[in-house]
């Protein structure tokens, strides 16, 4: 049995052809238009799940580095605040070995005294500093300050971490905080410290308190410097991880834009063919539809 081709069905057939080729010529203009291939999850279902995926990947990228930031910021603001304080106390160890000239007077000894108490006050005041409004040196402390006004350590030594990959466990986090007990111990408490009881034995001419205290002043030099040097360590650490996330971040970036972004130099030919084509179809299309009657009354 043959099929019966009718003219009705002839033209039905043409008009789902032009609307097929006006629709791909319509999404090749917007690609060109919005710069964007994907420009809804129709457009490429698989594509459109890979976009995502990087457009996540690109997010947790952003706060790892802002995190990075941060703790590199924390941390630098923590060794300048300890840097001030190495040379404070290598002004006090001066101060220390002018005074144990036994030939000084008691007026001499009292002003190297004071300076002595000075320092310690200089001192209690980087221990103290500050970094987006919490202590440096307190760990998590919600106190305002590492260490009270007569020098007691009022902080912890709990870590501030920071996730800064996406590594499992403790190796994606960097603990940025710095512990103050560690770096000032208790030479900053007011008439028992070991600054305070050196300055007592300074203005006394005690010369076995100088000696000891010369020594204490050794070891808290040596105790700052020691944390110093383990913020350095970390900060050489995050810098490079820094790099690091910049470039994974552009690698994604290149991803996403290969997935979802216009070719426009195969788009621009693209629609050239598909404008050709359709024109080609309008022609073809108007001499096979047969006028109509309102044609002929006209």
């Amino acid at each position: 049995m043959s099929l019966r081709i009718t003219q009705n069905s002839m033209n039905r057939t043409q008009l789902a052809g032009l609307n097929l080729s006006q629709g791909r010529l319509q999404q090749t203009q917007e690609e060109l238009t919005t710069g964007k291939r994907l420009n809804r999850p129709s457009d490429d279902p698989v594509g459109t799940v890979q976009a995502l995926r990087f457009r996540t990947e690109q997010s947790q990228l952003a706060q790892f580095g802002a995190n990075i930031t941060d703790g590199l910021s924390r941390l630098q603001a923590s060794d300048d605040a300890l840097s001030q304080a190495n040379a404070m106390v290598q002004s006090i160890r001066s101060s220390v070995i002018q005074a144990a000239n036994g030939t000084l007077g008691p007026g001499e000894r009292k002003a190297i005294a004071e300076q002595v108490r000075g320092l310690r006050e200089g001192l209690l005041q980087q221990a103290n500093s500050q970094y987006a409004g919490q202590p440096l040196f307190g760990g998590t402390t919600p106190e305002d300050n590492a260490f009270d006004v007569d020098g007691t350590f009022q902080g912890n030594t709990l870590p501030v971490l920071r996730q800064v990959s996406d590594s499992p466990g403790d190796a994606g986090q960097m603990n940025v905080g710095v512990n103050g007990q560690e770096a000032f111990g208790d030479a900053l408490v007011k008439d028992t410290g070991a600054l305070d009881k050196l300055a007592a034995a300074i203005e006394s001419g005690d010369s076995e308190g100088i000696k000891d205290g010369l020594g204490d002043v050794d070891a808290l030099r040596e105790n700052i410097s020691n944390v110093q040097s383990s913020v350095g360590v970390r900060s050489v650490r995050l810098a490079a991880l820094e790099k690091l996330n910049g470039r994974q971040d552009d690698a994604a970036t290149i991803a996403l834009s290969k997935v979802e972004d216009t070719d426009f130099l195969k788009a621009a030919m693209d629609l050239s063919i598909q404008s050709n084509a359709y024109q080609a179809a309008l022609s073809a299309s108007a001499k096979i539809i047969q006028p109509s009657l309102m044609d002929f009354i006209r």
